[in-house]
């Protein structure tokens, strides 16, 4: 159902696209960055609770925060620091996650103390003098001597001067202190708090007024040396589940282009990882750029059009601009909340940004014109010249648009073969990995993962095979890799489709599985979670009129036309929506920005035509496909496509007769002599395109009823014999499908004796006619005088004497005739084109036809002499008759 009531894909886009691939690729991705003060902030509170249940790795506690109560202030703020730097869990007396309330906090001390992997340690002469802060101090020093060498000390010299730790100070002041609270307690060892405090005066620290003379700068230097001992964890968890993470990151970081800041265009269709990438990069720069690494996902605002939905727009931009404060600037939230206007954050961002280096992922970047003015909002604000800049589309345009040339731009990185099989097996088979398997294993996932190529996209470069992954792939799918690149989603989704309806069976026996489903792929699409889903949710995004011009590109569109030429193709799409030609260009501009089709409105030219396409990636075309399937006639879904406006009712999966407007039926070799009862076709009144390609058993064909029709395409209809163009029941012959109709194609109708009566349709402007020998009755195309375009290919003999006179077409723009030589001599005719100098086009093409129409068919193969000729006139723009055979060609221009 095209429309925003669309019932397929509306099923299939309950998510987001992006968070979809996220999901299939990321297996146990969990959290982010704490901020700010739990004890302010009870959902905080109750969120970090939470994260905290998980394992995160062997150190939950990366930072302990070691200290007296007197400083107490001091170090709250500078764990409020290490927490916006993406530090999920520094250990701090006051955070829940690090002493839970209600339970004995010794065990929990002296855990977090063993396996930290930095120690900051506040030195004060009432740190040294407490009890907690010297065990605490004693726990780490045994740590590093029990072989934990991940853990460094780091003493902060805030309210203690460094030589106040030498010896003398050591045995005539400190050990006088440790000596009389070891009487109180007899797990205080005296000498071994002296050993860590010698420790400790090894350590190189941070002198308070050295460097900074601010506690706000000297903070930032703690967190700086922080850093450099240990990165925080990072802030997507990419690194654990990302296949192929450093190899990828390491492609994307090399292909950065110096502009001031670094910037970077990457692009490439739903589903091929680009948010993956985006905030595997952000993980990858997070340590060089001391954690200032910010995601920002700028899509979603397409489905925002409405006048509506304005304060929804405003909010999120703030929501956006307030996450890049407080990632890249470190704002923290009693500023952030005083932010009520998207401009004012904008401002105090490029008061801020340009201080220090930063990396930031501008992600999902979509053809709407409000994502790319806040891009383009956001690349303007000044940042730090060692600063990196990546944006990520769909569609290579809108990269093109916010970056100055092609060399900043990259398709998505190429999968390795390897870990595409990993992808698929993290879904078929989690207990398994491509290096367990046996060879013969290996084999049957490389036939699986085949499944899943599609054609590479603009740069991409295939990689070479190392030895393990020449074990997966048969040496003769070994071209296609040179060609084609793996699909992430849809690698995944086929290994969920494995799982779902394989699971029981061994995977030696998945080659069955293979061989036994003429397209498997297919039936991927419906599976709950795939990758039908993802794309489903972009399609359900475009307006009506969209969906239903992509589905004609896609599905329908370029078989018309022998050579295809823009112009004639763009008045023939807009004529079939009701538009102008104006309009079908923004929207196949809308399009192209959408990543769902490439259009453009520069044609390549070959030498000889300037040649024309609207391309659609394999993706998307069977993405379509799937989705007209859907809406076919019932009892023929496997040999249908349909595509349904809604009616306005409620809505089911298949869709009642009168909503189709566009209708395919292809290989169906059961169909009876006539393919649906008249009933059935009077309830297609609302259909605008058919089109029935390979039904071998049809014989006739009556359209009474299709009052709407404006396409009818029949082709490879061997029995067919005859066609009636008919009104409804009683109505006048000026009406129903005599007024609709405006384009036909009749080709290979090796039986047709009676076409159909072409006189009557009064907006007939398009007529292609192929490969029929035994329709002879062509004058009457002379008798339409609307006709703008005639194609006529491989007239055979039979035929030539019933050539049309183009002289009686007065809207005739392109007219296109081949012949055969098999049974036709065309010598004489030759020689007449040979001596015509006439340059007025269409008496030339008159002129030419005279002479074929006087040719003497003779019905003898033996005079198969290799002769044809071929006449193309195109009267639009300066105007070109090309005449053509195996002897010679001419042209007038």
């Amino acid at each position: 159902m095209v429309g925003a009531s669309s019932t397929v894909a509306a099923d299939l886009a309950a998510g987001d696209d992006e968070q979809e691939t996220e999901s299939l690729l990321f297996l146990c991705h969990s959290g982010g960055a704490a901020g700010g003060n739990s004890g302010d902030n009870p959902a905080h509170t109750e969120n970090v609770q939470q994260i905290s249940s998980f394992k995160i790795d062997g150190a939950k506690h990366k930072v302990f925060l070691s200290h007296s109560g007197a400083q107490k202030e001091f170090v709250e703020q500078l764990c409020v620091d290490l927490e916006a730097r993406a530090y999920m869990f520094p250990f701090f007396d006051q955070r829940h996650h690090s002493l839970p309330k209600g339970k004995d906090f010794v065990p929990f001390i002296k855990e977090a103390a063993r396996r930290c992997h930095v120690a900051v340690i506040v030195l004060s002469e009432k740190f040294l003098c407490s009890k907690w802060p010297m065990i605490e101090l004693a726990e780490f020093h045994a740590a590093q001597q029990a072989g934990n060498k991940q853990l460094s000390m780091l003493p902060l010299f805030y309210k203690l001067a460094v030589d106040e730790l030498d010896d003398r100070a050591i045995e005539n002041r400190w050990m006088l202190r440790w000596r009389q609270l070891a009487k109180d307690d007899t797990r205080i060892d005296v000498e071994k708090w002296g050993a860590a405090v010698r420790a400790l005066r090894r350590a190189n620290g941070l002198v308070f007024g050295k460097h900074s003379t601010t506690e706000v700068g000297y903070r930032k230097e703690i967190v700086q040396s922080i850093f450099r001992l240990s990165p925080p964890d990072l802030p997507y968890g990419s690194s654990r589940e990302m296949v192929g993470y450093d190899r990828m990151c390491e492609i994307a970081s090399r292909r950065f282009v110096n502009a001031g800041p670094s910037v970077l265009g990457l692009y490439g269709t739903t589903g091929r990882g680009k948010t993956m990438l985006c905030k595997a990069l952000c993980d990858h720069s997070s340590a060089e750029f001391l954690g200032r690494v910010c995601h920002v996902d700028l899509g979603g605002m397409a489905t925002m059009e409405k006048e509506e939905m304005m304060p929804e727009r405003t909010e999120l931009k703030l929501k956006r601009v307030k996450l890049v404060l407080k990632n890249l600037c470190g704002f923290e939230r009693d500023v952030l909340d005083r932010l009520t206007d998207y401009s004012q954050g904008l401002e105090l961002l490029r008061v801020h940004v340009h201080r220090e280096p930063v990396f930031l992922a501008l992600d999902n970047v979509t053809g709407d014109e409000s994502s790319i003015r806040e891009a383009r909002e956001y690349l303007e604000v000044g940042f730090h010249p060692m600063s990196r800049i990546l944006i990520t589309s769909r569609s290579v345009v809108n990269v093109q648009d916010l970056l100055p040339d092609s060399d900043f731009c990259m398709a998505m990185p190429t999968l390795r073969v390897k870990e595409a099989g990993e992808i698929f097996l993290k879904k078929a088979a989690p207990m398994k990995s491509i290096s367990g398997l046996t060879d013969e294993e290996r084999r049957i996932v490389g036939l699986c993962i085949q499944q899943c190529l599609f054609e590479l996209e603009g740069d991409e470069v295939s990689c070479e095979l190392d030895v393990e992954e020449k074990k997966l792939i048969s040496k003769s799918d070994l071209w296609e890799l040179r060609t084609r690149s793996y699909h992430p989603v849809a690698l995944s989704a086929l290994g969920d489709f494995f799982r779902r309806y394989s699971s029981n069976t061994p995977m030696l026996r998945w080659k069955d599985q293979l061989q036994s489903s003429k397209d498997l792929f297919k039936d991927v699409w419906s599976c709950p979670n795939g990758i039908g889903r993802m794309i489903g949710l972009q399609f359900s995004s475009l307006h009506p009129s969209e969906q239903l011009l992509f589905l004609d590109v896609a599905l329908y569109s370029m078989q018309f036309f022998t050579n295809v030429d823009r112009s004639r193709w763009i008045d023939w799409v807009s004529e079939l929506h009701d538009v102008t030609a104006a309009v079908v260009e923004r929207r196949l501009q809308d399009l192209t920005r959408s990543g769902m089709i490439y259009y453009d409105d520069a044609p390549y030219d070959d030498g000889e035509y300037e040649i024309f396409n609207v391309h659609v990636p394999t993706l998307y075309k069977e993405f379509a496909e799937w989705y007209a399937t859907e809406h076919g006639l019932q009892g023929l879904k496997k040999n249908s496509w349909g595509v349904c406006l809604s009616s306005g009712a409620a809505q089911n999966r298949r869709s009642h007769l009168s909503d189709l407007v566009r209708l395919r039926v292809f290989d169906l070799s059961r169909a009876s002599a006539r393919l649906v009862p008249s009933k059935t076709m009077e309830e297609l009144h609302n259909l605008v395109e058919l089109q029935l390609h390979s039904c071998p058993n049809l014989r006739e064909l009556n359209l009474q009823g299709l009052d709407s029709l404006r396409h009818l395409e029949l082709v490879k209809l061997t029995k067919l014999v005859t066609v009636t163009l008919s009104g409804s029941s009683g109505a006048d012959e000026d009406l129903g499908i005599y007024e609709s109709l405006q384009s036909v194609i009749l080709n290979d109708l090796d039986s047709l004796t009676h076409g159909p009566d072409l006189r009557s349709c009064r907006s007939l402007h398009r007529l292609k006619l192929g490969r029929c020998p035994k329709w002879t009755n062509l004058e009457q195309i002379s008798e339409c005088p609307y006709l703008k375009e005639v194609e006529l290919i491989t007239l055979g003999g039979q035929q030539w004497a019933s050539i049309p006179t183009v002289e009686s077409l007065p809207s005739l723009q392109y007219f296109f005739l081949s012949t055969t030589g098999y049974d036709v001599d065309v010598r004489g005719v030759i020689d007449a084109v040979v001596g015509l100098e006439c340059w007025d086009g269409a008496l030339m093409v008159g002129e030419l036809l005279r002479h074929l129409r006087s040719v003497i068919w003779v019905d003898d193969s033996s005079l198969d002499n290799g002769l044809w000729i071929k006449i193309e006139w195109n009267r639009r723009g300066f105007g070109k008759l090309l005449v053509d055979n195996c002897k010679f060609v001419r042209k007038w221009e």
